[in-house]
């Protein structure tokens, strides 16, 4: 079980690239501009502060990727959670996808055995502080707090027991960037990842929120991948308790770079890169080709080293990338920016690190990115 680190490792995916307009709005969007947010949905949930901050990063990376679908959310109670969605939708002025909430707005079906012992016990306690009913809200109440928050055209309500509805709705949907699961039960649990899995994006999310709440979720999930055998990672989301706040699949792909953390490092990468350099300037790009980066997202990238604009693997030595880059710079190219699938190249090419630095200016450095200005030594 993989632990998100956002300092650290990764993403890659094979979905079209963004567009201008796309790159700029989503880049608005940081932690510190999520508060507001927060703090507008936080009467309509019961999910952690922490919790819903991760989801925030989570819709706004898919967005400035370019993974394509509508979001999804099943098991909304009082609808919190989409709300968040739907408002950053909103935020960034994205008005051709939308948040689906699908809940039977009256409750949770009773737990069975399989969903361990806890689960039976917090439905015979109804008097419990998570009780609420057993979850009930009133669709038109939820639909009431969605137009007061502005956010009737962003969301689309199914009302009904998931087994009858995710058939039937599930071909107007189209593509899923984000599959959010919050419905507590085994039973329930798999039949959304059997309805909704094949419509996520290749790239694409799907959130369980019930992953270390209930023994039910977790062996939904896993009979689910199992039966499938398909080798994606289930990676732990940790609040800055320590504690994990829920898992993550991130679909298509395997191995260190098939984790959320990798999108959320790439998609931070990408707006540290371009919030440095103008969409004009020609950059070089040392990533090992594995961030993938399409054109409209990578603009004026240049692989390093290239040929006929393909990376063709490190350098044989100090020597050919002091060369390489004396030639991109004779071309005019004003930035090398090394992401941090690279970071040990300015370790092990000791000479070509003293050669950028005594001939250039660092311009933004963060775990992620270091950019040097090459036309400012």
């Amino acid at each position: 079980m993989g632990s998100v680190s956002h300092g650290e490792a990764p993403t890659t995916t094979q979905a079209r690239g963004v567009e201008d307009n796309d790159m700029s709005t989503s880049a608005l969007m940081d932690d510190e501009d999520f508060a507001p947010l927060l703090t507008a949905v936080r009467p309509f949930t019961m999910v952690c502060e922490e919790s819903l901050l991760e989801l925030a990063r989570q819709v706004v990376a898919v967005q400035t990727l370019g993974i394509q679908g509508d979001f999804v959310e099943c098991g909304v109670w009082r609808g919190g959670a989409s709300f968040l969605m739907a408002s950053l939708l909103r935020h960034a002025g994205i008005r051709d996808r939308r948040v689906w909430l699908f809940d039977s707005y009256a409750g949770l079906p009773a737990p069975e055995e399989i969903d361990g012992g806890r689960a039976g016990a917090w439905a015979r306690n109804t008097q419990g502080p998570t009780y609420f009913d057993n979850c009930s809200a009133r669709l038109q109440e939820v639909q009431l707090a969605a137009r007061e928050l502005g956010l009737d055209g962003y969301t689309e309500f199914v009302e009904g027991w998931f087994e009858h509805t995710l058939p039937a709705v599930r071909g107007r949907i189209g593509q899923v960037s984000l599959l959010r699961i919050d419905c507590d039960w085994h039973a329930s649990v798999l039949c959304c990842l059997e309805n909704l899995y094949d419509q996520v994006s290749d790239g694409g999310l799907v959130i369980l929120d019930d992953y270390y709440s209930w023994d039910g979720c977790a062996i939904a999930v896993h009979e689910f991948l199992g039966r499938r055998h398909v080798p994606y990672r289930i990676e732990s989301v940790f609040g800055k308790s320590g504690a994990p706040v829920c898992a993550a699949i991130r679909k298509g792909g395997t191995g260190w770079n098939a984790t959320w953390s990798w999108i959320y490092n790439r998609d931070r990468a990408i707006r540290e890169i371009h919030s440095h350099i103008l969409a004009t300037d020609p950059f070089i790009l040392v990533d090992e080709g594995t961030l993938e980066w399409t054109r409209s997202v990578e603009r004026a990238a240049i692989a390093f080293p290239e040929r006929e604009g393909r990376y063709v693997g490190p350098p044989a030595d100090d020597a050919h990338a002091i060369a390489e880059l004396q030639r991109l710079r004779t071309s005019g190219v004003k930035f090398i920016a090394f992401a941090w699938p690279a970071f040990w190249w300015l370790d092990h090419y000791k000479e070509f690190q003293a050669y950028v630095r005594s001939t250039s200016r660092v311009v933004c450095r963060s775990d992620r990115v270091v950019v040097f200005d090459l036309t400012n030594g």
